[in-house]
């Protein structure tokens, strides 16, 4: 297990969906798109929190790529693996 893994803990879902609510200011469901909620710029900096915070290597890209919150958790969490 990387470090980077490890220091997100098992659940990168919650750590995201914290982080979209520090964003957004609402409750995400963790089933739909991040963009049904905030726009692009909002994506960016839930992003650069991620990297700040928990070393993620998302952007906003990944964002869009991702239909839900769950998926890019998971990407989230194979590519923390790698």
């Amino acid at each position: 297990m990387s470090t980077e893994l490890a220091a997100m803990g098992d659940d990168p879902l919650a750590m995201l969906l914290d982080l979209s609510y520090e964003v957004l200011g609402v409750r995400c469901d963790p089933n739909r798109s991040f963009f049904d909620y905030g726009d692009s710029m909002a994506a960016t900096h839930m992003c650069t929190l991620g990297r700040n915070r928990h070393g993620w290597k998302i952007t906003a890209r990944d964002v869009f790529a991702w239909d839900s919150f769950v998926l890019l958790a998971g990407a989230i969490q194979r590519d923390g693996a790698q």
